[in-house]
């Protein structure tokens, strides 16, 4: 037999709270309103009844409040002892009447408008969340496609990074190889740097270090397989690179495993100019993005055997570094892309 759901509370803790002081005001402003001759009254007293209601943002009070009021001036005029013509005392309760629904008419506004203010913003979020949602779309989307393009290699992953720099706004990416089967981590020449003036310490520091597992941020990716960020490289004491340069112009860091299976070939990492908190949601993005990559040395791969794939690793390696230090040479950069391509397939 299927259970019955619990019926929800008429009011909440809070607005309980507030309507137990909304009858106890009630009680003692009702007793000494009586103590006063019927000339004089304290009706706008009752006022308070509403604001209780108020400072409880439940409209129901707000009325309960106003209502009770109404009802307790109104019977102030027969148990208060005579002492002024029956007419003034008439006059004062009905402006005290009139000045507790007026300000229950501003109090009943201001919930209303701060309700439509808190549906505003929980609309906002929605929204926000639906951009996001839609950006991460596109975003997989974008990878997916290149990741299935017949690009070279090295133009592929630039082409990647590009996108993903785009998308979290961080000024920094590297990628780093992993060396056939071994492992160590090995410095591409694959960067993509917002000011490569403002980066130059940073990058040079990168080109010379390599990474075994669990040290340094590639080195945590290569050894678990999973995301992982630096709220602050320059403080975390497992950040080799930070302790190479007084000055490294990086903060905040991020990199993901590149996999063909449950196997590391790459790491791919993003920096950014200022210290932020981990975004558990953008790694996970990540890690899916790293899949998606991963069919781009899947793809240069194939047919391989494992020693031969082993040493294709390698091969790419070198002939991607090789292409940068050559491309820096005057009026053979054009020469060298065109061969890269036609040597890597």
């Amino acid at each position: 037999m299927t259970p019955l759901p619990e019926k929800e509370p008429m009011f909440s803790k809070s607005s309980l709270a507030y309507l137990i002081l909304i009858v106890l005001s009630a009680a003692v402003i009702s007793i000494v309103d009586g103590m006063f001759p019927l000339g004089v009254s304290i009706g706008e007293a009752y006022t308070i009844l509403v604001l209780l209601g108020f400072m409880a943002k439940d409209k129901r009070l707000i009325l309960g409040g106003a209502i009770a009021g109404t009802i307790l001036t109104l019977e102030g005029i027969f148990v208060s002892d005579p002492g002024a013509a029956f007419w003034i005392a008439e006059v004062n309760r009905a402006l005290s009447i009139f000045v507790i629904w007026l300000v229950a008419v501003f109090a009943l506004a201001q919930v209303r408008f701060l309700e439509e203010q808190k549906e505003s913003e929980k609309m906002k979020r929605a929204y926000d969340l639906l951009k996001q949602e839609t950006s991460v779309l596109k975003l997989n989307q974008e990878i997916a496609v290149i990741s299935n393009t017949n690009d070279p290699v090295e133009d592929a992953l630039k082409q990647a990074m590009k996108i993903i720099c785009d998308f979290t706004g961080w000024p920094v990416a590297h990628l780093y190889i992993r060396d056939g089967d071994n492992d160590l981590l090995n410095p591409s020449k694959i960067w993509i740097l917002k000011d490569w003036i403002k980066f130059e310490t940073f990058r040079q520091v990168t080109d010379t270090t390599k990474f075994v597992p669990g040290e340094g941020l590639p080195g945590r990716v290569l050894a678990s397989g999973k995301a992982a960020w630096i709220k602050n490289v320059t403080k975390d004491p497992n950040f080799p690179r930070a302790r190479l340069a007084s000055e490294i112009g990086v903060k905040a860091g991020f990199a993901f495993p590149i996999l063909i299976g449950p196997k590391v070939v790459a790491v791919m990492e993003f920096f950014s100019e200022e210290a932020m908190e981990p975004d558990a949601r953008l790694l996970d993005v990540m890690e899916i993005i790293g899949y998606l990559l991963g069919r781009i040395f899947e793809r240069d791969h194939a047919g391989l055997k494992k020693g031969e794939y082993e040493e294709h690793l390698r091969r790419l390696y070198g002939r991607i570094k090789a292409v940068r230090e050559q491309e820096n040479e005057e009026g053979v950069a054009t020469r060298i892309a065109d061969g890269i391509h036609d040597g890597l397939h």
